[in-house]
């Protein structure tokens, strides 16, 4: 168990000192948009410094513990500064009003509570109930967010914004294994629980501050580029939209290029590889295919794949294939994504239209 300990104690020192450094980095980043590091910057730091204070009263530590004292509560900080990130990822308007989610947290290291049972109870209530509710709107906000940035692909292939989910999910499940372990430890009374719960914890918070350390670096600059350019979508929409005889030139001249070389049948074909393909910029063809078509870049691509399917039908590659391995051919990658595409484009299945093919209207439904 000593060993044990010993392993909590350190990975609880490491994490403290590495959140600590980690926050003052993002403060100090010199990077457009800075709110929403400065809130990222706060919850490591919050996290960190309550860890450190955790370290320090630690009674192994002998004389160390009884000269040095952090003083501040910071367990009311850390989720109101994730949920406070999450709403300048997704370009939600922060008005001041918002910064009173700190205030409890401010509120609780100015009142002088006793260590009677009703003080633990306040304490315990008000932690549960404003991180529970905060974590909760966190995950729908994100939600949200990630469903709009589908609608515009074309901006942001190939880059996600998972990784701030998997902090909250781990703080989720540090709320309910406190919860939970502190029900175990009053029924079983059992010292070798909390030592192994500590490590646990200790070992949590690590993982914490080396994720949001290794993913907060890679994507501050991708989640401001993503924002911005929702945020000019969205602008977009409300406006109305003029497209130039010159934009639509080039936008049936792209089609046309795409139609005659059937870039579409790679199923991996993303926005980059198709202007590299085309020689235009990524971006130019993006808003060329955003205006012209009013479909994201999947959408689009995946239309010609219908064509090309439907074609397929009623050529003599219907003696040899299956309807999938049609679908392969157009350049489907797998056959949940063809029969959504499918039935969305013609209103219909595969397998009915294919059915209509031997009808006698079917020359009207071929294209």
């Amino acid at each position: 168990m000593e060993t044990i300990d010993a392993l909590a104690l350190f990975l609880d020192l490491l994490s403290a000192f590495s959140g600590i450094t980690i926050g003052i980095l993002f403060f100090t980043l010199k990077i457009r948009d800075q709110k929403g590091n400065i809130y990222l910057a706060l919850f490591i730091l919050s996290l960190s410094i309550g860890f450190l204070e955790d370290f320090f009263d630690d009674e192994k530590l002998g004389t160390l513990s009884e000269t040095i004292n952090i003083g501040i509560e910071t367990d009311l900080f850390i989720i109101p500064s994730i949920f406070l990130y999450v709403l300048t990822i997704a370009r939600k308007r922060i008005s001041y009003a918002w910064l009173l989610l700190y205030l409890p947290g401010i509120l609780f290291n100015f009142i002088d509570f006793t260590d009677s049972d009703a003080d633990e109870i306040i304490q315990g209530l008000t932690y549960v109930l404003l991180n529970g509710t905060l974590l909760f709107f966190s995950f729908k906000v994100l939600n949200r967010f990630k469903a709009r940035l589908k609608n515009y692909y074309s901006y942001t292939e190939d880059k996600n914004i998972s990784w701030v989910k998997v902090i909250m999910v781990a703080a989720v499940f540090i709320h309910l294994y406190l919860f939970f372990g502190g029900i175990i430890y009053v029924i079983s009374d059992s010292e070798a629980w909390v030592t192994v719960s500590d490590l646990i914890l200790s070992s949590l918070t690590f993982f914490i501050v080396y994720w949001v350390g290794y993913n907060g670096f890679q994507q501050i600059g991708y989640i401001n580029e993503v924002s911005n350019a929702v945020a000019v979508v969205d602008v977009a929409d409300k406006a109305e939209n003029c497209i130039t005889d010159e934009q639509l030139s080039r936008y049936k001249c792209c089609c046309d290029e795409i139609v005659k070389e059937k870039y579409f049948i790679n199923p991996d074909l993303t926005l980059k590889l198709l202007s590299k393909s085309l020689s235009i910029k990524e971006r130019e063809l993006s808003e060329l295919i955003n205006s012209c078509s009013k479909k994201n870049f999947q959408m689009f691509i995946n239309e010609f794949r219908v064509k090309e399917f439907k074609k397929l039908l009623n050529s003599d590659k219907i003696l040899h294939y299956s309807i999938l391995g049609l679908a392969k051919e157009a350049g489907f990658s797998s056959k949940s994504t063809f029969y959504k595409v499918f039935k969305q484009v013609e209103g219909i299945t595969p397998s009915e239209f294919k059915r209509q093919l031997k009808g006698p209207n079917s020359c009207s439904r071929t294209t």
